[in-house]
């Protein structure tokens, strides 16, 4: 919170990111409801979650590009833009009629649009790397992720209660997704002298314009497999996302056998449970300067592994709802405390003429263990039992627990032995 207010630069870059998170949070919804009003509705709500990932395997890609990208000040402004004439043409093509073909059309303005959401966010980055001291970096990551996970809770909620009031007047919410991309064009032209004069740092440093995308991967790849501790982080990421990111799915699924678990009905259960994590992983990113701040990266990491042995635990042997929400706030906290530290270490640590690629392909690196993850763990609930799927998630989190204490040892923390 100290940086954001003192820090004027970083709070005009921080409220621009914050904006954009403002409309995609309220269109994620909408669009989804969207998409159930049509007559192939369930086509359409498959594809439309479906789609969502899609931008993320193209971030090395929109990384790179962001990287090699001279005057990116300007193309900040440009790529705002480009979302704000994007979700025009999605209002006024949202009006016809819903037939297939048309949807897909929706769904590739969509995609555009997170794309350049994207490439916006990386071209940011240098900037950042220059305006925010590195010691600051961490609080400065921890608050942005922590509104971020806040305006995410808000505005979906948001969403579908005002798509209902405004009649599903979806042109609207496409109108109000231009304006909140405006806006965050214009904060940033508020700051045009201060942030134009830093790009002359920046084009010193950038890469050669023949250098190609495959030559720049090999580098970036070359940067993580030299840095013991990012090798460390990388590796445990993916086994926390192979275990985390099909929680939620097999917990559902728990939940329709197991009523003991419910707070009063199943759907004010399901929305307390991802509102629990959720509340988590905002206070572990807000709250900078708690007991976990002198803690080790590679103790949290192990916390987090612990945590996934005590909720299959917690679900199949003791069947404690209280338990159930206690572990998923804890597993946020401890996600909100693991994320910041990644990216104020990246970001310190990275030459700013990589940190679009380096961010882009840590987060498909990291990506690697849901298809893996959902295929394990909510296969096996499927084609056989949810207690057989909890069984393996619970022998895999206690295995990689005792993995991450043991080889942790032989790494540095950069970040806490500063």
């Amino acid at each position: 919170m100290n940086v954001y207010l003192k820090n004027r630069n970083y709070r005009t870059l921080t409220n621009a990111s914050l904006l954009n998170a403002i409309g995609n949070s309220l269109y994620n919804i909408v669009f989804i409801v969207y998409a159930s009003t049509l007559s192939f509705n369930t086509l359409a709500i498959s594809l439309a979650s479906a789609t969502i990932f899609i931008p993320s395997f193209f971030q090395p890609f929109i990384g790179h590009i962001a990287d090699k990208t001279k005057n990116k000040f300007k193309w900040v402004i440009i790529s705002r833009i480009g979302q704000v004439i994007l979700f025009l043409s999605l209002a006024r093509l949202i009006l016809l009629e819903g037939t297939l073909s048309l949807f897909l059309i929706l769904l590739l303005i969509n995609v555009l649009g997170d794309c350049l959401g994207m490439f916006s966010g990386a071209l940011q980055l240098p900037f950042i790397k220059l305006l925010v001291p590195e010691d600051d970096l961490v609080e400065a990551m921890g608050f942005q992720n922590g509104l971020n996970t806040l305006i995410q809770l808000i505005f979906q909620g948001v969403g579908a209660l005002a798509i209902v009031k405004l009649n599903y007047n979806f042109s609207l919410f496409g109108l109000i997704n231009s304006f909140t991309f405006l806006l965050a064009a214009l904060v940033i032209i508020t700051q045009y002298n201060v942030l134009s004069s830093l790009e002359k740092q920046l084009t010193t440093h950038s890469f050669p314009a023949t250098s190609s995308f495959k030559k720049d991967f090999k580098e970036t790849i070359q940067i993580f497999m030299s840095n013991p501790f990012l090798k460390m982080l990388i590796s445990y990421a993916v086994l926390i996302n192979l275990l985390f990111s099909s929680s939620e799915g097999l917990i559902n699924i728990s939940l329709l056998k197991r009523e003991v678990l419910w707070f009063g009905n199943l759907p004010n259960t399901i929305a307390l449970i991802s509102i629990s994590t959720s509340v988590g992983l905002l206070l572990g990113s807000l709250l900078t300067m708690d007991f976990f701040k002198h803690i080790k990266t590679n103790s949290i990491i192990s916390l987090v592994l612990g945590n996934a042995f005590l909720l299959s635990i917690s679900i199949v042997v003791i069947q404690s709802k209280l338990l159930l929400i206690l572990l998923l706030f804890t597993f946020g906290y401890l996600l909100g405390k693991l994320n910041p530290r990644l990216s104020a270490y990246m970001i310190s640590e990275v030459p700013e003429n990589k940190l679009g690629l380096t961010s882009g392909i840590f987060n498909v690196l990291v990506m690697a263990g849901t298809p893996l993850g959902q295929l394990i763990f909510l296969g096996s609930a499927n084609l056989v039992n949810d207690v057989i799927s909890w069984a393996l998630f619970g022998f895999l989190g206690i295995l990689f627990f005792f993995l991450a204490i043991t080889t942790s040892k032989n790494v540095v923390d950069p970040i806490t032995a500063k």
